[in-house]
């Protein structure tokens, strides 16, 4: 069974990976191709809103054969990510115009989108059915270390190979979405150990037993994006420091952060039994406290990420494992399509919020994250009344 997990590890570890690693460099990218800020934006947003879209399509027929579909989408993404790294290449040999190639971009970060969003959506499905109910919250927090650690190594490989082309990362995750595919189709069973009978879809969102927790899991995933979309401004304006500069502190200090979202995930995988409740008030609270010290205290950013990646590490395995456990055993897979899919939703709501903030006042993006995380950190506490 171990071998399992360690596969949906990699798997997801390497997706988070090439998501990343996209993110970093698709600004100068978009400029080198003559597109303008805002269609570059457009790029991140429909890959969160295809994102989205995916994690229900895909959640649904993983119902028939999760090994088929999971392999699938894997193949699908790696054949949208090679598409636009070619065509990236053709282009800056021939002239294109440039209304029209941003089409051809935007179908294709349209269809990555889409298939990407059944790679997190089954990989907790799996889990679900891998893991018991005291198991569960240690299973969701190596789901959570491949997370973190993706959004660490992902801008790290992109710094490192975009100096020999800015398509050269793409590539990279190309070829590592390769083998996970090969090792998936080697190592991963059919269909789960022990798994029941599916009974028909019946879970929404917005059922009473769920809903918080998918609120805190959109809450995560906005906040997080709206560090990654306006912290590269932040330290510019409030440190005053160059483009270059700002590029180098902001990468040391995300290592930092993603590192401690790594041990954090390791620390919850020792102790299993945690209860996710009491995760979700300590990672709420890390949250606000990390958001509070960039809004008061931008020169501890550093200190910041790391209190922020104490907040990541804690909170995601703790909503991911409240709202599996919520409802009852036959409706647990319908809850990894949901998880899956505020991931995506934040991915494009982010962006848009926080550079809106951004441009009323700078440091007005932390202060509302601040508020809303210490907010809902409140509410968790009166909700459980803090039970040991």
């Amino acid at each position: 069974m171990k071998k399992y997990f360690v596969v949906l590890f990699i798997m997801v570890l390497t997706a988070m990976i090439s998501m990343a690693n996209f993110n970093l460099v698709i600004g100068p990218l978009s400029r080198s191709l003559g597109l303008l800020e805002m269609q570059s934006g457009g790029l991140v947003t429909i890959t969160g809103i295809c994102w989205f879209f995916g994690s229900f399509v895909w959640g649904k027929w993983a119902a028939f054969n999760r090994k088929l579909m999971v392999s699938l989408a894997l193949l699908g993404y790696t054949i949208a990510i090679v598409a636009f790294a070619l065509i990236v290449d053709h282009v800056q040999q021939e002239l294109i115009y440039p209304a029209f190639l941003y089409w051809v971009l935007l179908g294709l970060r349209a269809i990555a989108g889409f298939f990407f969003g059944a790679i997190p959506a089954i990989a907790q499905d799996y889990i679900i059915h891998w893991t018991s109910a005291g198991q569960r919250t240690g299973g969701m927090a190596l789901f959570g270390a491949a997370n973190g650690l993706g959004f660490v190594f992902g801008p790290a490989l992109g710094a490192m190979f975009a100096t020999h082309s800015l398509t050269t990362p793409m590539y990279i995750s190309v070829g590592l979405l390769l083998i996970v595919v090969l090792i998936v189709g080697l190592w991963i069973p059919g269909e789960s150990i022990g798994e029941k009978l599916r009974k028909e879809a019946r879970l929404s969102p917005w059922d009473s037993r769920i809903r918080l927790y998918m609120a805190i899991g959109l809450l995560l995933s906005t906040m997080t994006i709206m560090l990654q979309v306006t912290i590269g401004f932040y330290v510019q304006d409030r440190l005053l420091a160059s483009a270059q500069e700002a590029t180098r502190m902001i990468g040391i200090a995300a290592i930092v952060g993603g590192l401690v979202v790594a041990a954090v995930q390791v620390l919850i995988g020792r102790f299993p039994n945690w209860r996710p409740d009491r995760l979700l008030v300590i990672g709420l609270a890390s949250l606000g406290l990390g958001f509070f010290i960039f809004f008061v205290a931008p020169a501890y950013y550093v200190l910041a990420f790391a209190v922020v990646g104490i907040g990541i590490g804690f909170t995601m395995p703790g909503y991911i494992s409240s709202a599996s456990l919520a409802v009852n055993e036959g409706e647990q897979s319908e809850v990894a399509p949901f998880v899956s899919a505020v991931q995506g939703v934040g991915s494009f709501v982010g962006p848009i919020v926080g550079t809106a903030l951004y441009a009323v006042q700078s440091g007005l993006p932390y202060l509302l994250c601040t508020g809303v995380a210490f907010g809902f950190g409140i509410w968790m506490v009166w909700r459980t009344g803090w039970k040991t």
